[in-house]
């Protein structure tokens, strides 16, 4: 008897199990196939509603089928619905027949408890069987989208950005153009689940994208992951995803914000209900996704937003450093060399907290960085170097699993001893392009970005792994006596401060002794 074998979502993982065995990883990279865990499947099924007789469902990028499964499972459980019918869009010719495999069985496996199936496996790219948008073809909307749509960079260019170019500016990735069109193939109040990268939550290049979606689609309830890599841990993913679940016209007052570490307590998760105004925060020109997770972030998002600074303000600039590797090879040496032309290299890796550490010979992973640049016609030409001034280095990534998304460090003017420096385009740097930063500027800075406090509202406000100069360029800061204070401090101190003293100074400075104790937890938190 089929109810005694294997239900319809555990089929599917078995699958799914199967053909990760037979495929190559790049080959699923390259397209972009991330399969879901079954824990996260019914877990993000388990999110729906299910009130009407027949619920139709639109499954994009549907791989084995594991998420339509596991609606299927979730609809058996609350006995609410009589039928389901199921549009599942796969363009792998090998995963769109083992999809039709899982759906077989869910079919004799609803139909034991009296829910009929009936469903449709589209072998057609998903984003173009909808060439001039939903005017192209007559579609019954849906009541429920659920998918784990893939990701990857495409061009402009691309048939499916050109299709889409309502949601494109920039360099789009191909999940939130599945995202657009989904929400757009919903009915009034439909309700769409997706697990995603939490990239598109903020940003320039996902703005429109934003703009288009939020003004159809209104969040109801999303789950973050404390690990990167737990949410889709077989296929080696290094990646900040969330579950989305939204509503098509909906008027949510309240959103409900949860958290897990990872899958294994899923069951169980942290859960806190903010009002829709703390999580769509509007700037005027742009809608951003915050995620606030406790009392404490709100509290930072208060205080931050109290300030009035920013670098602009201050008359600061920040730009990325001049440097790609691959574009420069012939220029970057390791210094063993002699030649009088080599000036300093720095990459992300020099930059530590509050520290610049150069030259950083460091052979832990076999690949050592060079660390000098040639300063010749070549190198001028082509504006590679910077002249030795004051600077704030910032790295542009954070490594893997790392709770810090900001690391900086002041450079001051004499520091490498070179009246030209070279930076890798990993590191951003903060300068002054009329006059120069001074010492006690940079370490204020250096310091504040360092602290828990800016940290953390970055990252509640960004789930970018990417610190990019526009963020920066935009976030508030206190005011430049503040600033000049934390400098101060930090300078008073005969040794690189630990990320802990460094939160002290930082809080102590902008809050005074009567918020010391709120403080606290945000070093501690």
């Amino acid at each position: 008897m089929i109810s005694n074998a294997l239900s319809p979502a555990q089929f599917c993982e078995l699958q799914s199990a199967l053909f990760l065995e037979k495929s190559f990883p790049k080959t699923r990279k390259t397209r972009g196939q991330f399969f879901t865990p079954l824990p996260v499947a019914r877990f993000m099924a388990g999110l729906a509603d299910y009130h009407e007789k027949t619920l139709r469902v639109l499954d994009a990028g549907a791989g084995t089928a594991i998420l339509s499964c596991a609606v299927c499972e979730a609809v058996a459980k609350r006995k609410a619905v009589e039928k389901i019918e199921i549009d599942a869009y796969e363009d792998d010719p090998q995963l769109a027949g083992l999809a039709r495999n899982c759906l077989d069985l869910a079919g004799h496996w609803l139909a034991e408890q009296g829910i009929e199936l009936s469903y449709q496996v589209v072998e057609e790219d998903f984003i173009l069987s909808f060439p001039q948008g939903l005017w192209a073809k007559e579609i019954i909307p849906y009541d429920l989208a659920i998918g784990n749509p893939p990701y990857f960079k495409i061009g402009k260019n691309d048939p499916r950005a050109v299709s889409t170019s309502r949601f494109v500016h920039g360099q789009p990735n191909i999940y939130t153009l599945f995202m657009g069109v989904t929400a757009e193939l919903l009915r009034d109040k439909g309700v769409m689940i997706v697990i995603t990268p939490r990239s598109y939550a903020a940003g320039p290049y996902f703005r429109l994208f934003r703009q288009r979606f939020f003004d159809m689609m209104q969040p109801e309830r999303v789950h973050l992951f404390e690990s990167r890599k737990d949410a889709f841990r077989k296929d080696d993913v290094l990646q900040e995803n969330i579950i989305l679940k939204a509503r098509k016209s909906g008027k949510p007052s309240m959103i409900k914000i949860s958290l897990s570490r990872g899958m294994d307590d899923l069951d169980e998760p942290a859960n806190y209900d903010l009002p829709i105004s703390r999580v769509l925060y509007s700037t005027g020109k742009d809608i951003i996704l915050r995620l606030p997770t406790s009392d404490l972030d709100i509290g930072i998002i208060d205080m931050v937003e109290e300030w009035t600074g920013n670098l602009h303000k201050y008359r600061l600039e920040i730009s990325t450093g001049p440097v790609v590797p691959f574009r420069a090879e012939n220029l970057i040496l390791d210094g063993r060399q002699r030649d009088r032309t080599l000036v300093p290299l720095i990459w992300m890796q020099n930059v530590q907290a509050m520290k610049v550490q150069w030259p950083l010979f460091d052979t832990r992973n076999g690949k050592e960085k060079p660390q000098f640049i040639k300063a010749n016609a070549e190198s001028f030409k082509r504006k590679l170097l910077l002249p030795d001034q004051n600077m704030v280095l910032l790295r542009r990534f954070s490594a893997k699993e790392e709770t810090r998304r900001l690391t900086a460090a002041p450079l001051l003017k004499g520091q490498l001893s070179s009246k030209l420096i070279g930076l890798e385009n990993h590191v951003n740097y903060i300068y002054k392009p009329m006059g120069e930063l001074n010492k006690t500027q940079a370490f204020g800075l250096a310091a504040l970005l360092n602290s828990s406090w800016l940290d953390r509202y970055f990252r509640v406000s960004n789930g970018n792994t990417q610190v990019s100069a526009t963020e920066i360029r935009a976030m508030p800061l206190p005011s430049l006596e503040v600033i000049e204070d934390i400098g101060h401090s930090i300078r008073l101190l005969d040794h690189v401060p630990t990320l802990e003293e460094i939160d002290n100074l930082v809080l102590s400075n902008i809050c005074g002794n009567n918020l010391l104790n709120f403080a606290g937890g945000i070093s501690g938190g």
